[in-house]
């Protein structure tokens, strides 16, 4: 099975790695991680994006996914493991790489938005489960308090 997933900074995404390791695996699944660089949402000066627009863009995606990586061979050390870093809007970014490695199953986090928040800042994950060629593991954030709910 080919296992893709994908990784952002947030809570969510780290409970969608601890996810990944409650499940058994074949020694033959291989694994893909990834995280998307979409330069309209990039929080940098205007200095670092014209002096090393590269460098500014992927450090924070390339940070995440080395991480995953070291964490999952600890827990996967005999499988296949390899990252890579995407670049353009998010859910497009995703669902082709998805397709072009023709994944078996993507795992991703949600942040489990609702009302108002999720109709002005959308979902992408449910943007990604409508488009996606394959199997899809959304992975939502618990409640810990009752006040998170809110």
């Amino acid at each position: 099975m080919k296992v893709m997933i994908s990784l952002d900074s947030s809570q969510s995404s780290q409970r969608a790695v601890e996810f990944l390791f409650c499940r058994p695996w074949l020694a033959e699944d291989e694994f893909l991680i990834v995280s998307v660089v979409d330069a309209d949402r990039g929080d940098m000066s205007l200095g670092s994006a014209m002096t090393k627009p590269n460098q500014t863009f992927n450090a924070e995606p390339n940070r995440i996914i080395q991480a995953a990586q070291v964490e999952m061979r600890k827990i996967l050390p005999e499988h296949a493991i390899s990252t890579k870093t995407l670049s353009g809007p998010i859910k497009q970014a995703i669902v082709d790489c998805a397709k072009n490695w023709s994944a078996d199953l993507l795992i991703l986090g949600s942040q489990g938005r609702q009302g108002l928040n999720r109709l002005m800042l959308g979902s992408v994950a449910e943007e990604v489960l409508r488009d996606a060629p394959c199997s899809v593991q959304i992975v939502r954030r618990k409640y810990s308090r009752q006040e998170d709910k809110v």
